[in-house]
């Protein structure tokens, strides 16, 4: 019962401490955490396919059949032009013309970009290579991420003033301060602990490196006001 009493006491004492009473202002000061995490949302394929021929014609004939496919392919998901880029370079050796040719096609869903990644490989075989997906956030997400977090840090410190308040009986009232402490940003970093290979990571393994978490701290000054009296 007296050990009930002290921690009573203890903790009375550290919120008298957190707020600072004058006969001119009353005021609280608080701190407020929130932590947010965000996986990626954006996917990208890099699609490659070669040709060697005795004439360079020949070898950008070969490679067109199957960029013309992929092109289509692509298309037919749904894909606009400003979500691929084609690129395309020659080379000679050996009396032979070499045309490199790849495809970057960008995803706002992993289904859809894993499905045509495989029906790719599928239908092309040997004829083309397709990476892994390379995950990352669109423009934007993170700072709109941020900016949740900072809001929702607000929002606890409040929740706690309104908690610490009302153990004195008195209320809350218009915010005086709000002070951010620092956010920081965390993300997976495991593969870079075990030193595993890129070539090695699984499709689950690249999204759980590229989930970002955003913490933020922020410090709120709240006015206080005597608690409203129940009336009867």
């Amino acid at each position: 019962m007296a050990s009930d009493f002290k921690v009573m006491q203890d903790t009375e004492k550290e919120i008298q401490e957190a707020i600072t009473l004058s006969s001119m202002d009353r005021q609280i000061s608080v701190s407020g955490v929130a932590e947010l995490t965000i996986a990626p949302d954006r996917y990208s394929i890099t699609i490659k396919c070669n040709a060697s021929k005795d004439t360079v014609q020949d070898a950008k004939n070969s490679v067109m059949r199957r960029t013309d496919y992929i092109v289509q392919s692509l298309q037919n998901s749904a894909l606009k032009e400003e979500d691929y880029q084609l690129y395309k370079h020659v080379t000679h050796s050996d009396s032979l013309a070499h045309v490199h040719c790849e495809i970057e096609a960008h995803f706002t869903d992993i289904q859809k970009c894993q499905n045509i990644a495989n029906f790719l490989s599928e239908k092309l075989g040997p004829g083309v290579s397709v990476t892994l997906p390379r995950c990352y956030h669109a423009r934007g997400s993170m700072d709109k991420l941020r900016r949740q977090a900072g809001m929702l840090a607000i929002h606890n410190a409040r929740q706690k003033a309104l908690e610490m308040a009302k153990i004195l009986h008195l209320s809350i009232g218009s915010v005086l301060k709000v002070q951010e402490i620092g956010i920081t940003e965390s993300q997976d970093t495991s593969k870079e602990d075990e030193g595993l290979l890129d070539t090695n990571d699984s499709i689950h393994q690249r999204i759980k490196e590229a989930t970002i978490s955003v913490s933020s701290k922020v410090n709120v000054c709240f006015q206080l006001k005597p608690a409203k009296s129940k009336r009867n």
